[in-house]
């Protein structure tokens, strides 16, 4: 007769084996993994494997450097930009461009897209700030948010920027007091939330009769110029019927104020939301099953997202060719690209730390030297991963990637497939240049540099935190020799934070 430990040994061990059975059924009736290929970034391998940025040795790289990094290819940023100021074939114009700070807030990133002719939109006091200090002229600044503080509105009039858009009712009146009283007169337009659109803390809903009721009440103010009409998508935006769909209702209430008020707009402001073909959604069934079984998400085709050039050119054409049919003005079209422009011009290198042995699963763990407070979009999307070292013919393993945080939840790839790993081996985590940076923590850890690369050029555009970085807002308490017979308290003298006696 088996004794109790035998049995709950017998226990444990059947629990094992039927997981490890139902994940390796589970693995083999789940869609095979399709990796984008490595030309879709400028990538490519050379004859012993090693991964390439153009002419730059990515291993390099981060063994001069340090890991982990935010690489930026500097070519990629610049070509989005081009194509989305590209004027569409049969089009009168283009559209007028203005890059979301919050979506990549580094100000050398920033720099090289006002370089080729992008404008600014900000939507916080911070961002305002920024964009002026980086000598954005202010007729390229479009002021948007849901916060905007007196004072940032006041440097907005003073700077005569281009266009403030009110994000709420409420916000006119104390809009309107400020710049009478500083003797402005700003562009405005109001945001509005389309037909069947989530709204919640952003712009007045067009169903309710809100945003009517706003732009009655912008219109009576003298102080404000009523010029023009904005809206966010708020949904990332991957189809020719989401884009449409969204313009048509945007220019349907347009035609409405013009009934009403006679009013003929002089700016559209569709703002972004184009999603990056090369990111996937990952739902949380998805996610449930990379971490329970070890099944790997799958990547979508980027051939069905809309490109950037169809979205500019489907916005223009829709926009030209209402205004166009009802004989009105052509008003100018303003667009705010974030993800779709930075995204994938920016990379995460990083090094493996720990490889440790297979789970209960048949998984492999290994641990890298990053984790989710670095790659926080991580949670919710699929990027595309690639080894730094990847040999013709190597065998494929399955792993789990987890940060270096004491968190269990610090999964950054739950199952993903690579070559047989061993600490050092550097791996590089793609699209990397849409709210990585933006969302990042220094949890336990300081966090990493960003740098450009410029054809061979390698540009620090931000260097790594220290530990010194971290505390520097700090009162930090000057070290003393304790007795630990008597420790101090907070009435001690020498006890209050950077003072001595």
């Amino acid at each position: 007769m088996a004794t109790p430990d035998k049995h709950d040994s017998l226990k444990r061990a059947t629990r094992m084996m039927t997981k490890r059975a139902v994940a390796t059924i589970a693995r083999r009736i789940a869609p095979e993994r399709r990796d984008i290929p490595l030309s879709t970034w400028h990538l490519s391998r050379d004859a012993a494997g090693a991964l390439y940025l153009g002419p730059v040795r990515l291993r390099d790289t981060l063994a001069r450097i340090g890991s982990p990094i935010h690489l930026v290819d500097a070519d990629a940023l610049a070509l989005n930009a081009a194509r989305f100021s590209a004027c569409p074939a049969g089009a009168s114009r283009s559209c007028e461009v203005f890059c979301s700070y919050k979506t990549s807030p580094v100000p050398g990133i920033l720099a090289h897209l006002h370089a080729r002719g992008l404008g600014a939109e900000v939507v916080s006091p911070y961002e305002l700030w920024l964009a002026l200090r980086l000598g954005v002229p202010p007729e390229a600044i479009v002021y948007n948010g849901p916060a905007k503080s007196d004072a940032s509105l006041i440097s907005a009039l003073d700077a005569n920027v281009g266009l403030i858009n009110v994000n709420a009712r409420p916000e006119i009146a104390r809009l309107a007091s400020l710049a009478s009283a500083r003797g402005k007169r700003p562009n405005i337009g109001i945001r509005v939330v389309i037909p069947g659109a989530v709204g919640g803390q952003l712009g007045e809903r067009i169903d309710t009769g809100a945003a009517l009721r706003a732009y009655a009440e912008a219109l009576r103010c003298p102080d404000l110029r009523v010029v023009a009409l904005h809206s966010h998508f708020n949904h990332q935006i991957t189809s020719a019927a989401e884009i449409e769909g969204f313009v048509s209702g945007i220019l349907s209430f347009a035609d409405q104020l013009h009934r009403r008020f006679g009013l003929d707009l002089e700016i559209i402001d569709v703002g972004g939301n184009l999603a990056c073909p090369t990111v996937s959604p990952l739902g949380s069934r998805a996610r449930r099953l990379a971490v329970t079984l070890g099944c790997e998400p799958t990547l979508r085709s980027p051939a069905s997202v809309l490109s950037i050039d169809e979205y500019v050119t489907r916005v223009v054409h829709r926009i030209e060719s209402h205004y166009v049919a009802r004989r009105r003005p052509v008003p100018r079209i303003f667009i705010e690209p974030g993800r779709a422009l930075t995204a994938n011009a920016q990379m995460l290198l990083c090094s493996v730390a720990a490889v440790r042995d297979r789970d209960e699963t048949g998984i492999r763990w290994a641990v890298l030297d990053l984790g989710i407070h670095v790659a926080e979009p991580l949670t919710s999307e699929v990027h595309q991963l690639f080894a730094m070292s990847a040999p013709e013919g190597a065998r494929k393993q399955l792993y789990r990637l987890t940060g270096p945080s004491c968190m269990l939840s610090d999964q950054l790839y739950p199952a993903w497939r690579l070559p047989e790993l061993a600490p050092g081996d550097g791996l590089a985590i793609m699209d990397t240049g849409a709210y990585f940076v933006a969302f990042s923590t220094p949890f336990s850890c300081p966090r990493p540099a960003v740098v450009m690369i410029d054809g061979a050029l390698e540009r620090v555009l931000r260097r790594a935190e220290t530990f010194e970085d971290l505390i520097a807002l700090d009162g930090i308490p000057h070290p003393q020799h304790r007795s630990s017979n008597h420790p101090r308290t907070a009435t001690d003298p020498g006890s209050t934070f950077g003072v001595t006696t």
